[in-house]
């Protein structure tokens, strides 16, 4: 990354953040707490606290935040991209017809990601993560896709949200002196 992506990182936090909070705010009626869906296996796999916290709203196109408007050209083809899903703070949306369990254990590993960094640097280590290594191989997708295998193959480590929090930690470790360099910059 380059000392002008970190600064329109940064300036573009705010205006992605109030993007967010909008889109949130829109859909709040429609949502409902994941504890209600009555998905057997998540309710083995996270607390019934979280699972009442977290919320799911179904929309019939999964939106990704314009960040072209917001300065950042250089994930503007993230928004063309179909999403079965994605997490805005304590709500993910799925688009219809994606009602999987596993779907579900997905986005639940975003939302505690979302709880543990926290609104900006969520979307700082989620933005470093598409610019150096895109949406596959962005660190927060690779932990909960392999999480979400897991879920599938009956395999998930012991203490489950511990074990997300150490792992978003870990990754905010990796992405936190890189914008510290570019801050020195």
């Amino acid at each position: 990354m380059n000392d002008d992506i970190f600064r329109r990182f940064y300036a573009a936090l705010p205006h992605i953040s109030g993007w967010i909070d909008e889109f949130l705010n829109d859909h709040a009626a429609q949502s409902q707490a994941v504890c209600t869906l009555g998905f057997p296996r998540l309710s083995a796999s996270f607390s019934q606290e979280f699972l009442e916290r977290a919320k799911v709203v179904t929309v019939a196109s999964v939106p990704f935040p314009p960040v072209a408007q917001f300065s950042l050209p250089e994930l503007a083809p993230i928004q063309q991209m179909s999403f079965a899903g994605i997490t805005y703070k304590d709500t993910f949306f799925l688009q219809q017809g994606q009602n999987s369990e596993s779907l579900h254990f997905h986005e639940l590993v975003h939302v505690v990601q979302w709880e543990r960094l926290g609104v900006d640097n969520f979307l700082l280590a989620y933005g470093v993560g598409l610019v150096q290594f895109g949406y596959k191989h962005s660190p927060l997708e690779q932990m909960a896709y392999s999480l979400q295998k897991a879920f599938d193959n009956n395999s998930l480590p012991e203490d489950l949200i511990s074990f997300i929090e150490s792992s978003t930690d870990a990754i905010w470790a990796d992405v936190a002196p890189v914008l510290k360099a570019m801050a020195g910059a």
